[in-house]
């Protein structure tokens, strides 16, 4: 019987069925798999493929030597969340936003920790986050369960993405002291520095000049919003102030927390004289040595001189009431002048003019008809008996020709006004004169 094929064609033949064959057994193999189960984080979490955990730094520890989760007002408190596989990472890891009520949460290190770890025979890589939280008031916090969203590699050497939970955590947070409390200013850190700088715009200031004053703190262990604000109640006639847009940082340098706040302002002088900036206090408990603490930013004192612009600015009112005042007088004095032209002066003007112009005569005569017009007496030593009375009116007799005893003698005369009242003279009397003349 004659073969259809060829006998050379056999081999071919075989060739094209094995090859039919593995297309076959390729085919139903990658539906086998596809068809297969997948594997999740859930699966790697119950197989024990990865893990984590999350925990608070504590501060303190109890008579057991437990640890317990209290921290004070404002101290800063690090989450630490820690994902671990006995294989390898994959992918980034992201952590779920913390919103915690009265809690500022921030994860300042960017960056995790990342180390190896022997266990049960097996490397384990482990990633460890940081996220900072500071409490600004008193109470009990918890932290709820966080999604952290991760990247591993699968026992079959595939790469799983999911995302794990961790735990719930609560801690407690309290007033470190009775000297504090949450309505007054104040913060928590380890470590504080203060810097205080001033710059002038000219070496002798003068109105229109300006100064500049920047205080900076560093504080570590807290965050900068936390800061106190310190060159805001400024304020005094002799200058203008002018603040300058404040300048927060927060860094970490080697699980160092940093903060600083810097303040500048600018103070423009507006009136000359002598003036100062009054200095600046807050208050830190320092969480290191458990202590309230209190730092003074000293003030400075500056003197400017006026320019004549300011000067009048400055005494503007002190000059209107000297001119008008001085106005015043002339008027007053130019009525009067005009006036006695055609009038006699009074007795105490001629009496003030003899005094001045040292004609002591005749201020005797005057003084002697005054006390005649007031008391009805002759003689001053008879007129009144009180010792201010009697030791002028001897020096005036024994010939004492000083101003201040002439006016002193005028004024007690003139005070009989007021206790005896104004006596008239009888019409018999003789001249004032020439008893003068007869006594003297």
């Amino acid at each position: 019987m004659t073969s259809l094929f060829p006998a050379t064609w056999l081999p071919h033949w075989q060739k094209y069925l094995t090859s039919v064959a593995a297309i076959i057994f390729v085919f139903f193999a990658s539906l086998a798999s596809s068809s297969s189960y997948a594997v999740t984080i859930p699966d790697l979490q119950r197989s024990n493929d990865v893990e984590i955990k999350a925990w608070l730094a504590v501060n303190s520890t109890d008579e057991s030597g437990k640890k317990v989760p209290s921290f004070s007002v404002n101290e800063q408190v690090i989450l630490y969340i820690e994902v671990a596989t006995p294989r390898w990472f994959t992918g980034g890891t992201q952590i779920e936003p913390v919103e915690i009520p009265n809690v500022i949460a921030k994860q300042r290190n960017q960056l995790a920790t990342n180390y190896t770890e022997r266990k049960g025979g097996l490397t384990w890589s482990r990633q460890r986050w940081e996220i900072t939280l500071y409490p600004i008031k008193s109470g009990s916090y918890s932290v709820p369960s966080l999604a952290v969203n991760v990247q591993v590699s699968a026992p079959d050497g595939s790469n799983v993405s999911g995302t794990m939970y961790t735990q719930p955590l609560a801690f407690d947070v309290n007033l470190p002291s009775g000297l504090l409390s949450d309505q007054t200013p104040w913060f928590t850190a380890t470590n504080v520095q203060v810097k205080q700088e001033w710059q002038q715009s000219s070496e002798e200031l003068k109105v229109g000049d300006a100064i500049t004053r920047k205080v900076t703190i560093q504080a570590q262990d807290t965050l900068s919003v936390l800061l106190p604000n310190l060159l805001t109640r400024e304020a005094s006639d002799y200058f203008q102030a002018y603040p300058q847009p404040h300048h927060l940082e927060d860094s970490q340098t080697r699980g160092n927390y940093q903060s600083s706040r810097v303040e500048e302002t600018v103070y423009v002088i507006q009136q000359g004289g002598d003036f100062s900036f009054p200095e600046q206090q807050f208050q830190w408990w320092n969480a290191k040595i458990n202590q309230l603490e209190t730092v003074t930013v000293e003030g400075k004192q500056f003197h400017a001189r006026h320019t004549p612009a300011s000067f009048v600015k400055a005494n503007l009112r002190i000059l209107i009431a000297a001119v008008t005042t001085m106005g015043i007088v002339l008027t007053a004095f130019s009525l009067g002048r005009r006036y006695y032209r055609t009038h006699p002066r009074p007795p105490w003007l001629l009496f003030w003019l003899d005094v001045r112009g040292g004609k002591w005569a005749q201020a005797r005569t005057k003084l002697y008809r005054q006390l005649r017009l007031l008391t009805n007496q002759l003689e001053m030593n008879k007129a009144k008996d009180t010792s201010d009375w009697l030791i002028t009116s001897g020096q005036l007799q024994a010939g004492d020709e000083k101003a201040h005893v002439f006016k002193k003698m005028w004024r007690l005369i003139r005070a009989q006004r007021q206790s005896g009242g104004r006596f008239k003279l009888p019409k018999a009397l003789p001249k004032l004169d020439e008893v003068h003349k007869a006594r003297y």
